[in-house]
């Protein structure tokens, strides 16, 4: 059974929606803005732009309703 993508978007949870974007926002922020001071920022950057692909497949498919 498959739910159209207007039901789906009335049923979500919002709860995890909000979640997943505040996660989405907090890694975009540290790839975006952090301050390379060394060798460890560059791995921290690095972690969160990993972390950040995959959130945004995480996203695509949240939104689909998979």
């Amino acid at each position: 059974m498959r739910t159209s993508v207007s039901e789906f978007e009335r049923l979500k949870p919002r709860k995890t929606y909000k979640a997943i974007q505040k996660l989405i926002s907090k890694y975009k922020h540290i790839v975006v803005d952090m301050e390379i001071k060394g060798e460890e920022d560059l791995t921290k950057i690095e972690m969160a732009a990993d972390f950040l692909k995959e959130l945004e497949k995480i996203m695509k498919v949240f939104k689909t309703g998979e």
